[in-house]
C-alpha cells in the first residue's frame, strides 16, 4: 500500500497563495508498495467536500506512475478563489488512503486595481559603489475603516527595490529583501500574505517601509516605488479593496541611507511611534506621487529570510578600542546587536569583512572594492535597544564594532545567515575530514549566493547573477537543495534578458549590460533548462523556453563562421595563477559550448515532438563536432616516434613541447566528441598533464574543473579524481581549507588584497557532485529520478561514505563501510523508483539481506531496504 505525501503545487508546499499560472500538482510517496500504478486527484472549492473525497471542481483518475507536475485540467480557476486538493494512489496490488489535504489560492490574475506610488522628492545620497544617487528609506501609510466582521484578507504587494510590510503596528511575515530581483522595466514579483489575523473591525492601518535594493538608477530604474492591493472578504459575502493610490501618505523615518552595497544608517532618535497604527497624526506627511510601473507576476519561489542564527566563535578588543567578532564561517546577511543603557545620540558603527589583517587587529576590507559594507546605528538612549538591518546584506565572517557603549559580549551580538530558503534535500558525509570540509564549503557558498538569483559573491560591489557561475553549479545545487522553483524563476530572468537578435547577457537580470554573453556563460539557458527537466520532469519549462533557446542557438550559429565560435571573453576562467584562461583558447571553449547547447536543443526538440528541429539541430551538432576536431585535434610524434593525439591549446613558449591543457582535453572527452580511434591517446595525454606536468593538481579554470573529475571517473581513473580532491598544497581545495576557508574562493590562490579575490564564490563548487555521483555512486538515469544507477567507489583512503537525497519520489539512501576485504552497503530505494546496482570492478556480491547469493555485475533493486555485502576478489 502506498500513499501520497509532501504535496506540492508549483513546487511549493501548502498553502500556496496568489497563484497566477495553471497549477501543477506533485507529491512524494511512502508505504510498502513498489510502484504507483494509478492516481486520483480531486480539487474542491470547499473543505467539507474534499474531506469526503468529493472533487466538486475537478477529478482526474489515470493509470499512470507520474507524480510530478500533473497539470490541472478542470474549469477555469477564478481570481482570489481558494481550492483544496488531495490525492489517492494505487500500487500494483491495492489502493491506498487519501493524502492529507493541501490548499492553493489564485491571485488577482487580471484584476489589478491599485497604482504604483512613490515619494515626490525624497532625500538622496551618493553610494560610492554607483555613479548615481540612492534614496533614504520611505515610510508609507494608509488608514482605513472596516465596518463589518472579516472572514479573511489577503495583501498582494511589491515594493521596488525592497520593502517591509506592517499592519496595525505589527510586522507581517518573515520575508526579508523581498521581492526577489528581476528586470524591473519588464516585470516585478508580488508576494501574497494572509493578513486575516492582523485586521480588526473599525480603524486599521497599513504601513510599508521601502528601500533601494537593486531598483537604482545605475541599473536603469527610477526612484523606489510601491504597489499594494489589500482584499478583505467579509462574513456577509461582500468584499472590499484597499489599494495603493493618491490617498496614501509618505515620509522619511529613522532608516536613512540604505543599499545592498552601502549598508544602512539607522537613527533611532527619529523613530515615529505609531506610524503604522490607527490614530497617528500624518498631517505633516507628504502626498504620494503616482508613477508608471512594470507588470506583476507571482513570486513562486522560496523567499529570502533569516535561515540560521550564529553565535560568535571568538570576540576580542583591538588595540584601537574596537571589538572584533569572528563568527567562525563566512556567510551572507548581517548582525543583530543588543545595546544596554546607551546614551542618546551615540553612534555605533558595524563593519563587515571576510578576512582579517595579518595583525588580527583590524578587518581587511580591500577585496570589497567600492562596497562600503558598514551599518550605523544612532541610539535613542532608552534602556535596551536592539538593532537589525532591513535593506542591506553583507558577505562576512568577521565584524568590527566601533563605539559600542560598555563591553560587547557574545550575548549581545549574533549573526543572521540570510539567503533564499531552499529546502535541503541532499546530505553527504564520509571518513575523510578534508572531503567533509570541502562539501561544507560548497554548501555554505551555494546558500550564501542564493538571493532570489544565483549570485557570484555576497560581499563586494558586484553580487550579480552571472550565468557562468549558475550553469557550472546547477547539478551540484540540485543534489543538495530543491532548486526547482528557484531555477524556474531564474530561467524567466534569462529569457527576459534576450535581445531581438537572440543574444543574452552574461548576467541575469541584466543589471550589467554584458552582451553578448560568453558562450560558456550563455549555456546557462540550455543547461539549467535541461537539468530542470531531468531532475524534476518539468516539461512545461521546455515548452515555455524552447523558442527563446532556439533563437539563442541561432545567434551562436550566425556568429560561428565555419562552425567555430569566435564569441567569448571569459572562457576557462580563473585557472591557477591567473584570471584569464592562459593556454586554453577562447574559441575552443566557445565552440565546445555551441556544440553542447545545440545537442541539448535537439534533445528538447525530440521530447517536444518537433521532429524537423530535432533532425536539423542534431545534424548541426554533427557539423560543429567535425569542425571542432578538424581545428583542434592534433596528431604528433612524441620522443619515441609514436603518434599522440591531443587537443591543442595556446603555445606560450618554445618549451611547450605539446601545447595543450587539461581543459582542452577534458571537454571533448566529456561529451564524446573525440574520435574513437583517438580517445585512448587523448585520455593518456590528460593523465600525463595531471600526474606529471602538474604533480597531480588541478590546472583548470572553472569550466575544466566542472568536468575533469567526471571524465577521469568515466575512464577508469576514479583514483586520480580522488587524489586531486585530497591534495592540500596549492592549487587545491585542501589548500583553501588549510588556509581557513569555510566557503570556496574565487581564485585558487590565497589573495587578500584589492582586486578580484572573493572568499565566497561557488563557481568551483561543481566538484561536490562527484561525492554523490561517484563516491557514493548515486546517478539518476531517467527524468524525475524514476531510474537510478548505484555504483559506489570503494576508495582505499576512505573507510565509510553516507549519502541521502530526498528525491521527488522519496528518500534515497546509500551508505557503505569498509570491513577488511568486505564492504557492507546499506541502500534504501524509494517507491516508484527502479534501482540498478552496478558491482564495482574487482568485487563480487556475497550476500544480500543476510542471504548468500551470487549475482551478476549489474542487477535491479526494487523499492525497499537492502543490506549488500561485497567481497574483493582481486586487487585493483
Amino acid at each position: 500500500m502506498i500513499q501520497a505525501c509532501d504535496l506540492r503545487c508549483e513546487y511549493l508546499t501548502s498553502p500556496v497563495l496568489g497563484l497566477d499560472v495553471i497549477p501543477r500538482f506533485s507529491w512524494r510517496l511512502k508505504g510498502n508498495g513498489k510502484k504507483q500504478t494509478r492516481y486520483k486527484i480531486i480539487v474542491s472549492d470547499n473543505f467539507d467536500d474534499i474531506e469526503r473525497g468529493i472533487g466538486n471542481v475537478w477529478e482526474s483518475e489515470k493509470d499512470s506512475s507520474k507524480n510530478l507536475n500533473i497539470e490541472y485540467e478542470g474549469p477555469k480557476l477564478k481570481a482570489y478563489k481558494g481550492y483544496y486538493w488531495r490525492v489517492k494512489l494505487w500500487d500494483e496490488k491495492e489502493n491506498g488512503p487519501w493524502s492529507e489535504t493541501a490548499y492553493f489560492e489564485m491571485g488577482p490574475l487580471e484584476d489589478w486595481r491599485g497604482k504604483w506610488i512613490t515619494m515626490p522628492s525624497p532625500l538622496s545620497f551618493k553610494d560610492p559603489a554607483h555613479r548615481h544617487e540612492l534614496f533614504y528609506a520611505m515610510y508609507f501609510r494608509k488608514e482605513f475603516l472596516l465596518n463589518k466582521e472579516v472572514e479573511k484578507a489577503r495583501v498582494y504587494v511589491s515594493g521596488l527595490g525592497v520593502y517591509e510590510l506592517h499592519l496595525n503596528g505589527k510586522r507581517v511575515g518573515n520575508n526579508v529583501l523581498d521581492p526577489a530581483p528581476t528586470d524591473y522595466n519588464k516585470v516585478a514579483l508580488y508576494s501574497t500574505y494572509d493578513v486575516t489575523q492582523y485586521l480588526t473591525t473599525g480603524k486599521n492601518t497599513i504601513g510599508v517601509i521601502l528601500g533601494n535594493g537593486r531598483h537604482i538608477r545605475d541599473y536603469g530604474y527610477s526612484k523606489p516605488k510601491l504597489y499594494l492591493q489589500l482584499l478583505v472578504f467579509y462574513k456577509d459575502g461582500s468584499r472590499e479593496f484597499i489599494c495603493s493610490d493618491e490617498t496614501w501618505k509618505v515620509s522619511h523615518g529613522p532608516l536613512k541611507e540604505n543599499g545592498i552595497y552601502f549598508g544602512e544608517v539607522y537613527d533611532a532618535r527619529d523613530e515615529i511611534s505609531g506610524w503604522d497604527s490607527p490614530g497617528f497624526d500624518d498631517r505633516n506627511w507628504s502626498e504620494v506621487e503616482i508613477v508608471e510601473g512594470p507588470s506583476l507576476k507571482a513570486q513562486l519561489i522560496p523567499v529570502i529570510r533569516v535561515c540560521e542564527v550564529i553565535k560568535p566563535k571568538r570576540l576580542w578588543l583591538s588595540s584601537r578600542g574596537t571589538f572584533i567578532v569572528d563568527f567562525g564561517k563566512n556567510i551572507s546577511g548581517w548582525v543583530k546587536l543588543r545595546v544596554n543603557n546607551g546614551k542618546r545620540g551615540e553612534k555605533i558603527i558595524i563593519r563587515y569583512a571576510e578576512v582579517l589583517d595579518p595583525s588580527m587587529d583590524r578587518l581587511d576590507t580591500r577585496n570589497l572594492r567600492l562596497a562600503r559594507a558598514t551599518d550605523e546605528y544612532i541610539l535613542k538612549g532608552q534602556g535596551v535597544e536592539i538593532y537589525e538591518p532591513r535593506f542591506t546584506y553583507h558577505g562576512f565572517r568577521y565584524v568590527e564594532v566601533e563605539d559600542y557603549p560598555g563591553t560587547l559580549t557574545s550575548d549581545n551580538i549574533e549573526a543572521m545567515f540570510v539567503h533564499t530558503d531552499v529546502e535541503k534535500v541532499g546530505d553527504f558525509a564520509c571518513s575523510s575530514e578534508l572531503l567533509n570540509k570541502i562539501h561544507s564549503c560548497v554548501v555554505n557558498s551555494q546558500l550564501a549566493n542564493l538571493m532570489g538569483i544565483p549570485t557570484d559573491c555576497p560581499q563586494r560591489d558586484e553580487r550579480m547573477g552571472w550565468l557562468g557561475d549558475a550553469q557550472l553549479t546547477v547539478e551540484e545545487a540540485m543534489y543538495n537543495f530543491d532548486m526547482a522553483a528557484f531555477y524556474t524563476k531564474y530561467l524567466m530572468d534569462i529569457k527576459l534578458s534576450q535581445k531581438e537578435d537572440g543574444s543574452i547577457s552574461d548576467v541575469a537580470p541584466p543589471y550589467w549590460k554584458r552582451y553578448p554573453s560568453d558562450p560558456a556563460w550563455g549555456t546557462a539557458y540550455a543547461t539549467i533548462l535541461w537539468y530542470l527537466y531531468f531532475f524534476y520532469e518539468d516539461r512545461r519549462v521546455l515548452e515555455e523556453h524552447y523558442d527563446s533557446l532556439k533563437r539563442y542557438v541561432e545567434f551562436l550559429r550566425k556568429n560561428s563562421p565555419n562552425h567555430l565560435t569566435k564569441l567569448g571573453q571569459h572562457g576557462d576562467w580563473c585557472p591557477p595563477g591567473d584570471k584569464f584562461p592562459k593556454r586554453t583558447p577562447l574559441i575552443l571553449t566557445s565552440t565546445w559550448y555551441y556544440y553542447h547547447d545545440t545537442l541539448i536543443l535537439s534533445e528538447i526538440a525530440k521530447i517536444l515532438g518537433k521532429k524537423e528541429d530535432e533532425h536539423e539541430y542534431r545534424k548541426l551538432a554533427g557539423e560543429i563536432k567535425e569542425a571542432f576536431n578538424r581545428h583542434f585535434l592534433r596528431k604528433v610524434e612524441d620522443h619515441t616516434g609514436r603518434i599522440v593525439c591531443f587537443y591543442r591549446g595556446i603555445k606560450l613558449s618554445p618549451k611547450d613541447r605539446i601545447p595543450t591543457t587539461q581543459t582542452c582535453n577534458v571537454l571533448p572527452l566529456w561529451n564524446k566528441m573525440v574520435p574513437e580511434e583517438c580517445r585512448e591517446d587523448v585520455f593518456k595525454v590528460l593523465e600525463r598533464l595531471i600526474e606529471v606536468d602538474n604533480d597531480t593538481h588541478f590546472d583548470t579554470g572553472i569550466v575544466g574543473t566542472r568536468y575533469i573529475l567526471e571524465v577521469l571517473s568515466e575512464n577508469g581513473r576514479k583514483d586520480l579524481a580522488l587524489k586531486l580532491l585530497l591534495k592540500e598544497d596549492y592549487p587545491s581545495f585542501g589548500y583553501m581549507i588549510k588556509n581557513g576557508a569555510t566557503t570556496l574562493w574565487e581564485r585558487w590562490e590565497k589573495l587578500e588584497g584589492t582586486g578580484m579575490n572573493s572568499h565566497n564564490h561557488v563557481m568551483l563548487g561543481s566538484v561536490d557532485t562527484w561525492f554523490y555521483k561517484y563516491l557514493s555512486g548515486i546517478k539518476p538515469v531517467a527524468p524525475g529520478w524514476k531510474k537510478i544507477r548505484i555504483e559506489p567507489y570503494f576508495a582505499d583512503q576512505i573507510d565509510f561514505v553516507s549519502a541521502k537525497i530526498k528525491t521527488p519520489n522519496g528518500s534515497l539512501e546509500v551508505s557503505w563501510k569498509k570491513q577488511n576485504k568486505e564492504y557492507e552497503i546499506q541502500i534504501i530505494i524509494p517507491v516508484n523508483t527502479v534501482g540498478i546496482f552496478a558491482v564495482p570492478e574487482s568485487f563480487k556480491v556475497s550476500a544480500i539481506n543476510s542471504k548468500q547469493v551470487s549475482y551478476p555485475s549489474e542487477f535491479e533493486l526494487e523499492p525497499g531496504a537492502y543490506n549488500i555485502v561485497l567481497e574483493r576478489v582481486r586487487e585493483c
